[in-house]
């Protein structure tokens, strides 16, 4: 939240400008801090998925969800404070957002990520914000983000919805913006079906997520990126990792 009001500084917008905050989805290291920025933006209403609303004006589950999930880590994200409901506002499947002079954003729902996730299109320009439906880039290098529980065929479908729209550049929630988007789509796919019959076949076998971190290391040289992160870096990739290989995993398992 400092960042977001630091980075609102430099561009000249005053939070008490800010008539809306767009949520792709709701993990905690999204949306934790909504409910606190809005003490800063006292006009602004909250958009988000309609399976969100009651999470971020009741956000007691997402806690404990969080904690369960991700240890530590959440506790280092620090409390979430609720949405008040009246500043809420649901997202409808191709609803446009007017941005003025002749821009819009296209809300396209884009479950996968997590079952409430959705990504934004603005058509004027080709730039598609797309969250983590399209999976995590560090420093160039795409990674799959799937932590459980995942579901294959949604985000398989969700990405397969984003690539018609031909966009020429997609922004990464974590982290960057980058052209050649429609390729970056294709590769988050492959990559997503290629990581899926490793884990996959890994977890029928017994290995440990830690063991199978190492075999997607050997066939993925993109993970290389691990090798040149700070040791607290590391850490917090690390752990993404593994949830992503349980997600994987568990719904690998599921399908048999």
């Amino acid at each position: 939240m400092p960042n977001l009001l630091f980075a609102l500084t430099k561009l000249g917008i005053g939070p008490a400008e800010i008539d809306l905050v767009i949520l792709t989805h709701i993990h905690l290291d999204h949306a934790g801090g909504v409910g606190s920025a809005l003490r800063h933006m006292p006009r602004a209403r909250v958009l988000a998925h309609n399976q969100a609303l009651k999470h971020l004006a009741d956000p007691a589950k997402l806690w404990q969800a969080s904690v369960k999930t991700l240890g530590d880590l959440a506790l280092q994200y620090g409390d979430v404070e609720p949405v008040p409901e009246d500043r809420l506002v649901a997202a409808d499947d191709l609803m446009a957002i007017d941005l003025g002079a002749g821009q819009n954003l296209e809300v396209h729902l884009t479950p996968g990520h997590a079952a409430h996730h959705l990504s934004l299109f603005d058509r004027r320009d080709g730039i598609l914000i797309a969250g983590e439906a399209a999976g995590v880039c560090i420093d160039g290098a795409v990674r799959v983000a799937t932590p459980p529980p995942f579901r294959l065929e949604e985000t398989l479908s969700s990405i397969d919805r984003l690539i018609p729209l031909e966009p020429e550049t997609i922004c990464y929630a974590h982290f960057g913006a980058y052209g050649g988007a429609v390729g970056r789509l294709r590769l988050a796919r492959s990559k997503l079906l290629s990581w899926y019959k490793i884990v996959g076949a890994a977890s029928r076998e017994g290995r440990t997520p830690e063991e199978i971190l190492g075999l997607l290391r050997q066939n993925d040289a993109d993970l290389d990126y691990l090798d040149s992160l700070d040791r607290y870096t590391y850490g917090r990739e690390h752990d993404m990792l593994i949830n992503t290989i349980n997600g994987l995993g568990q719904s690998a398992r599921q399908d048999g």
